[in-house]
């Protein structure tokens, strides 16, 4: 409900440190020198992502249409592209190749994109005991339509060892299963998945707000939807992993999404149903608009202790210990990413 939320400026205020903070910048994209074509490839690459999830989708609809009219070419090329998801297999020269493509083109469709961490801390791939990093839990925000901030990462050199969790109706689907597996490290986000990768010592990607958080975007207003998402914050307490809040500046503006009826849309999102109704570029609806500057902060790491069965009261103390942090996040970095008119601008936590 609307009048649930709570902005940056009431709730959490007296926690977020004003003091400035060093990051590391991983790209900073120059729009001087991006052409044309850049430009069209990659918006090629973003447009075939969000693609693949719509085909994804409609996937088991397709292969039963096409077995029902005989459309057998159709049908064997489903198949075979299930077979191909599924099957066991370690990524080549091949993948690696469209992945530093993917990631090369996809900023420089965008009007300018800069990828920052918090904390002179970059990602380490090591899972040496020894290493002075802690097993990290990345929680993405905001979802925006089609995770484009997220996608931005997901291709990224820096977090091609980092298990990026999506929903798991969507990573069961041969289409997109196929295809974040050629271009990253994918996983579900079911829970017991989850809990297996932790335990192997794996990093970790989600973006918490899920559905609720698409729904919620607007091209106006910067909104998430964690208040009630504790459910990661239990599990990192469990496995003793730090947690570093990620915000995506920008997200909300590449698509258009209808905006009201929060509480009927909100509950289609609770039985695991998508609920917006959204376009992208003025020509090409299905991929975001390319007038947006985006700017992706990695917050310094959120270290916790590890509490083999923490209780109700630890979870909501650290759950809103992350809170306050990504609103720190926001406050600290709003004017970088927005400029001078972001000075009032309020993040809404739903």
């Amino acid at each position: 409900h609307p009048n649930q939320h709570c902005s940056i400026a009431g709730h959490y205020q007296g926690k977020i440190a004003q003091m400035p903070r060093k990051t590391i910048t991983v790209t900073e994209l120059d729009p001087s020198e991006v052409t044309f074509i850049d430009k069209a490839i990659g918006g090629i690459f973003l447009g075939l992502f969000v693609l693949v999830w719509l085909l994804s989708i409609a996937s088991p609809f397709l292969f039963a249409l096409a077995v029902l009219y005989k459309y057998y070419a159709s049908a064997t090329f489903i198949a075979t592209v299930t077979f191909a998801s599924y099957a066991k297999w370690e990524r080549g020269a091949i993948s690696k190749f469209y992945q530093q493509n993917c990631n090369y083109y996809s900023v420089r469709y965008l009007k300018t994109c800069s990828i920052v961490f918090e904390g002179g801390q970059l990602p380490s791939p090591t899972k040496d005991p020894a290493s002075a990093q802690q097993q990290t839990f990345y929680a993405i925000h905001p979802h925006g339509a089609f995770c484009i901030g997220w996608a931005l990462l997901f291709c990224h050199d820096v977090m091609q060892h980092v298990r990026f969790c999506f929903a798991p109706t969507l990573y069961a689907t041969p289409f997109f299963r196929l295809f974040s597996r050629v271009t990253g490290n994918p996983g579900s986000a079911e829970k017991q998945s989850m809990i297996k990768y932790m335990k192997e010592g794996e990093d970790i990607a989600l973006p918490p707000g899920g559905f609720e958080e698409a729904t919620l975007s607007c091209m106006t207003q910067d909104r998430v939807f964690i208040k009630k998402r504790t459910g990661f914050i239990k599990l990192c307490l469990q496995n003793g992993m730090a947690v570093r809040p990620v915000y995506v500046f920008g997200e909300k503006s590449l698509f258009w999404n209808i905006q009201g009826c929060w509480k009927t849309r909100l509950n289609l999102n609770r039985q695991g149903l998508p609920a917006i109704l959204t376009w992208g570029h003025p020509f090409f609806p299905l991929i975001p608009k390319n007038t947006i500057p985006i700017r992706v902060v990695v917050g310094a790491p959120l270290v916790l202790p590890k509490i083999a069965d923490p209780t109700k009261d630890d979870v909501t103390t650290w759950h809103n210990k992350y809170m306050a942090s990504l609103s720190r996040i926001f406050e600290e970095h709003k004017e970088s990413a927005y400029g001078d008119n972001a000075k009032t601008m309020k993040l809404e936590i739903w």
